[in-house]
């Protein structure tokens, strides 16, 4: 028994949110007081169901936050408690009530004692509350009313009280301090042995390396127990769980951790008087040694005799390095047996070198041993890879030229084929010798050049899926052939560029080869002996060198070369000429002949051959590079050059003559004249007024043309001649001066004559209309006298009637 006065502390704490399922907020669920109960990190807040009212308590409050407490007294005497607040804010209100003694959770009655006093509200130095000897009140409160203390118990054996205590207001948690002489009854004991512990461990087996497994808690049941009766054990994951007596682990003989290491809480509880005690233990799973890798490969050797038997000797220890993928591996015990019963009974043990019993593929059995790691056995496959296929393979290369020595270049990829025998996962790999061969030193590129004739070199031949290899022999040989130069027929630069580059049908050299032969191109004599960037399609080969470039044709008999030979192309130029030109002839003038030429740009004429036509007939008398001609025409010319390539020049001959005038248009007696010539003709015409050497202008129009006669003159631009007419713009001058000065001294029509408008009539009158003088235009004019007499400084009216019926009047002015 533990006496109250040690002051035993009850640590309740508000945590958070409370649901029904944590149920110590309700009397049918409160926790059990017993005499060594010690409570930490108890989770609780907020109602169950509303238990306190007007009816059941005498200090005005109800259920904010509650936990109820069952205190069973095993011997009587004083009861009081110390409730201390994990907050010192003022703020932090708790209050608590007391049913009792033997009440029950149907029938509570009046609470006997209760505190509902705000600390803050009642000035209060701190936020404790309980009950004590010092005290005589046994309720207080609500709000400022008391001072938070009430009068303690005095209670009797056997009987049983229920204390609520409830915080209103705040978020703190709290502990109680238990005073006076009342003692609990003892809770259950868990005592563990020594050099027992309830911790357990055990190894991952099941198949899934996740440090989860498989626990039967209930092994610990019976240490936790002891000699104890009337006692249950359960088993729990959260330590709330275990002190409010919820969520046990239903099936502790299957329990599978979801953590590791886990945390497991039992709970000890008296089923008489429902005291408990709690403790906690930690369940450990420890990991399965695996194996990453479950199969080994070596190549088959010649050990016992014999390459090719699929059988061979593995070294274990680098069997081990392959399983565990190079790990550190030096605090395990491995060992391999040829079964797992052998495995499971550490029986016949294998040696570290060990050559398997059957060809190509065995199982063998590997265990491994830890201090850290559980034990564990697999099978491991072990591979015998063959060797690749030995084959004695050659190359002939040929040596051209004017002194083959028989040293020559070689591409020793061409060999590839025949020491792969065409597998596509067989690399090649070239050595002077075995010893550079073996130590996998020196190895030549594919390009090499032979120091005898013949020579052997090695060629290490690997299966890249395996790594497995063999050395196989390569002949080098040189055959001696003289060199012979195939020329291919020169072509014209005539595919439209005329820039030294053409097509060649490489074929047309007319290589000479047997049945058994074949026949590749190449750009130079480097990938005629390499036999690499053959090109692709000698058909329509595009030479790359302008006009003229060697190619190299190599012939190969089984691989093996016949001989080399150059092929020259070339490019021939076109002859450099004018393509087009134009000529007129005059075909007014049939005795008038013009030139027309080849239009050479290059070289002199006597270098060209020339072949003439006219719409499309050949002339076959004009071989000259210049001809002359008189007819109109499409004239043609075919330069050929020495070489025979040609172009041809065409020449459009049009015919011109000289202009017919047709008519001429005139605006005359206005303020502005003008004349309008009207021709027609095939030639280019210009035209000039009254000055046959010009200037000419190219317009037929003419502007601010003078009164008078006049002569129009139309040229050919085309050299074909030239036509003129001579034609009258009438004019009515508007003054004369008849002094005798020699200069305007007479008036009369211009534009007429004894040619033109001869016929016409003037009447001269004065301005009261009296008839002074008629004239024509065969007279010298009007002199400006009547009867001899001179008139005097005045205007006159004029009635001209022309020859062609025109009629114009109007009036002069005379001065003197």
């Amino acid at each position: 028994m533990i006496q109250i006065n040690t002051k035993l502390v009850f640590a309740l704490l508000f945590l958070a949110l409370f649901t029904k399922s944590n149920a110590q907020n309700d009397c049918t669920d409160a926790i059990v007081a017993c005499g060594n109960s010690a409570f930490t990190g108890i989770t609780v807040t907020g109602i169950g169901i509303q238990e306190l009212s007007d009816q059941t308590n005498t200090c005005s409050s109800q259920e904010n936050n509650a936990i109820w407490l069952k205190i069973a007294i095993k011997k009587g005497g004083t009861l009081g408690f110390l409730l201390l607040p994990e907050s010192a804010d003022i703020n932090e209100d708790f209050d608590f009530f007391i049913f009792g003694p033997n009440a029950t959770c149907n029938a509570l009655g009046q609470s006997i004692r209760c505190s509902t006093t705000n600390p803050r509200a009642s000035n209060q130095s701190n936020n404790y509350t309980g009950m004590n000897e010092n005290e005589t009140d046994t309720s207080e409160g609500p709000g400022p009313n008391g001072n938070s203390f009430v009068k303690w118990l005095t209670v009797s054996d056997g009987d049983t009280y229920f204390l609520v205590i409830d915080r209103p207001i705040g978020y703190s948690n709290f502990s109680l301090q238990w005073t006076g002489t009342a003692t609990f009854n003892d809770a259950p004991e868990i005592k563990i042995p020594i050099s027992t512990t309830l911790n357990m461990n055990q190894c991952d087996t099941d198949g899934v390396a996740d440090f989860s497994t498989t626990f039967d808690l209930t092994k610990n049941t019976s240490i936790i127990i002891g000699n104890q009766d009337d006692v249950i054990v359960t088993y729990h994951t959260e330590l709330n769980d275990a002190i409010v007596n919820i969520n046990p682990i239903l099936n502790p003989r299957s329990f599978v951790n979801s953590s590791n290491p886990q945390t497991i809480y039992t709970r000890i509880t008296n089923s008489k008087t429902d005291c408990f005690s709690t403790s906690e233990f930690t369940i450990d799973t420890t990991q399965t040694i695996s194996f990453p890798v479950t199969e080994s490969y070596i190549c088959d050797d010649a050990t016992d005799g014999d390459d090719t038997n699929g059988k061979a000797i593995f070294d274990l220890n680098k069997v081990t390095s392959e399983v565990f993928k190079n790990q550190d591996t030096s605090t395990y015990t491995i060992n391999y047996y040829l079964s797992q019963s052998d495995a499971d009974a550490n029986h016949n043990e294998l040696p570290q070198f060990f050559h398997n019993t059957t060809a190509h593929q065995q199982d063998i059995y590997i265990k491994a041993y830890s201090n850290e790691l559980c034990p564990a056995t697999a099978r491991i496959k072990l591979h015998v890879n063959p060797l690749p296929q030995k084959i004695e393979a050659s190359l002939i290369q040929c040596d051209t030229g004017l002194n083959p020595d028989g040293i020559s270049t070689f591409n020793l990829s061409e060999a590839n084929s025949s020491l792969t025998n065409n597998l596509q996962n067989l690399a090649v790999d070239f050595f002077l010798n075995h010893n550079d061969a073996i130590n996998n030193t020196n190895p030549f590129p594919t390009t090499f050049v032979n120091t005898i004739n013949p020579q052997t070199i090695v060629a290490k031949v690997t299966n890249t899926a395996t790594g497995c290899y063999r050395f196989n022999n390569l002949t080098l040989k040189v055959n001696l052939i003289p060199e012979q130069t195939y020329p291919l027929k020169p072509v014209c630069d005539d595919d439209g560029l005329e820039d030294g580059i053409h097509v060649f049908d490489l074929n047309e050299a007319n290589i000479p080869i047997a049945n058994t032969q074949t026949i590749a191109y190449y750009l130079n004599s480097t990938d005629a002996l390499l036999e690499q960037n053959a090109i692709k399609n000698p058909q329509n080969f595009i030479n790359q060198t302008t006009s003229n470039q060697i190619l190299y044709a190599r012939v190969e008999d089984k691989n093996d070369c016949f001989g080399i030979s150059p092929i020259e192309l070339k490019v021939d130029k076109l002859p450099q000429i004018e393509i087009t030109s134009a000529a007129i002839v005059c075909s007014n003038l049939p005795a008038l002949f013009v030139p027309i030429n080849a239009g050479i740009l290059e070289g002199l004429p006597e270098d060209y051959t020339y072949i003439w036509s006219k719409n499309g007939t050949v002339l076959p008398e004009q071989t000259a590079y210049s001809i002359d001609i008189n007819t109109e025409g499409n004239y043609t010319v075919e330069v050929l050059n020495s070489a025979g390539c040609s172009k041809v020049r065409t020449i459009a001959v049009t015919p011109s003559n000289v202009a017919e005038i047709k008519s001429v248009n005139i605006t005359e007696m206005a303020d502005i004249n003008t004349v309008t010539v009207n021709v027609t003709g095939s030639g280019k015409y210009e035209y000039s007024l009254d000055n046959p050497l010009g200037p000419f202008q190219n317009s037929n129009f003419f502007t601010n043309v003078t009164a008078g006669i006049h002569d129009i003159f139309v040229n050919d631009k085309n050299g074909c001649g030239t036509i003129s007419k001579t034609m009258a713009v009438i004019g009515l001058p508007k003054i004369f001066t008849p002094n005798n000065d020699g200069y305007n001294d007479y008036w009369s029509v211009k534009g007429t004559n004894a040619t033109f408008n001869a016929k016409s009539i003037i009447y001269i009158f004065d301005r009261y209309g009296k008839l002074l003088k008629q004239i024509t235009p065969k007279s010298q004019g009007w002199d400006g006298t009547f009867n001899g007499i001179p008139l005097p400084t005045d205007d006159y009216w004029y009635t001209v009637k022309l020859e062609d019926g025109r009629e114009v009047k109007g009036h002069f002015s005379l001065k003197r």
